[in-house]
């Protein structure tokens, strides 16, 4: 179950989260100029929701890549409804508007998509009372001259990995941590803290103004590394070494290999909400390594 929390005044929205579609998980390899990135794609609705309301793809911009991990809040046809429209509406900026010539007005556009975006949820929320209070997570990363930028509003997560590691390069908008930077509570507590999966900040929330963090700039994309986007319904069942393992174990597989045993592993151990994930590298990545 997802909420949403006003950080101001804390008033809680209990949304639960069932899904509304199941995608298909895909494949999709693509080429930015003369570099071409293997990049999987999976998104599954879990074991315990009989619907999905995560939207994710690839789409491209001029040269450039955009990859996006949307996780609606709201439920039911609300949540899916969310998603889907955000995912629409900053695929749709993104194209009549173009990301821009560096990293501040890839910055500026990106949180521009992200604004029209909650707009579109909003205006759609407010024309169906079924549709009341939805709202979604947004995650999106540009692939761009070999590096990588992104922008993200909620609790969907990119990780960079280099198969020895992995790290994560967002923060998440979350109750437990803004509880956690004032003070209030522990790590452990955090883990068992009955609003663990409440966050503070969607597009179309009712509860907070929406606002976008931004990189603060673009990460290389070298050939020892990998990135990984993905949902909550990711990193709430598997730890990041388990992840990081499972990564390495399979790596001389293709993108959308890996990324459906992510899902597949997930599901196994508990599949309690929906799984969103996309993992980019180069072509050239898809190699053996040393697991000694």
């Amino acid at each position: 179950m997802k909420r949403i929390v006003s950080k101001s005044i804390f008033t809680i929205f209990v949304l639960t989260c069932i899904s509304l579609n199941c995608s298909k998980s895909r494949a999709m390899g693509t080429t930015e100029r003369d570099k071409t990135y293997d990049i999987g794609i999976c998104t599954d609705k879990g074991k315990v929701n009989p619907e999905n309301e995560d939207t994710c793809g690839v789409f491209t911009i001029g040269q450039d890549i955009v990859c996006v991990v949307c996780d609606g809040v709201g439920g039911s046809a609300a949540g899916s409804t969310a998603s889907r429209t955000a995912f629409g509406a900053v695929k749709e900026y993104l194209e009549n508007n173009g990301l821009g010539s560096g990293l501040v007005e890839i910055n500026q556009n990106l949180a521009a998509s992200f604004t029209f975006a909650d707009k579109k949820v909003r205006e759609i929320a407010a024309s169906d009372s079924l549709l009341k209070g939805m709202a979604t997570t947004c995650l999106v990363a540009v692939i761009r001259n070999d590096s990588l930028y992104y922008a993200h509003a909620g609790d969907c997560r990119l990780y960079a990995g280099d198969f020895s590691k992995l790290e994560q390069m967002t923060e998440d908008d979350s109750y437990i941590n803004m509880l956690l930077a004032d003070g209030e509570i522990t790590e452990r507590e955090a883990k068992r803290h009955p609003l663990r999966r409440a966050i503070i900040n969607a597009i179309g929330s009712k509860s907070n103004e929406l606002y976008v963090n931004s990189c603060k700039n673009g990460t290389p994309i070298q050939d020892d590394t990998y990135f990984l986007m993905c949902s909550d319904g990711l990193y709430e069942e598997l730890s990041s070494k388990r992840i990081s393992r499972i990564i390495k174990r399979n790596a001389t597989k293709d993108g959308n290999s890996i990324s459906k045993k992510l899902v597949q592993s997930a599901n196994k151990v508990g599949g309690n909400d929906n799984i969103s994930v996309i993992l980019i590298r180069r072509m050239n990545n898809i190699k053996p390594f040393d697991f000694k």
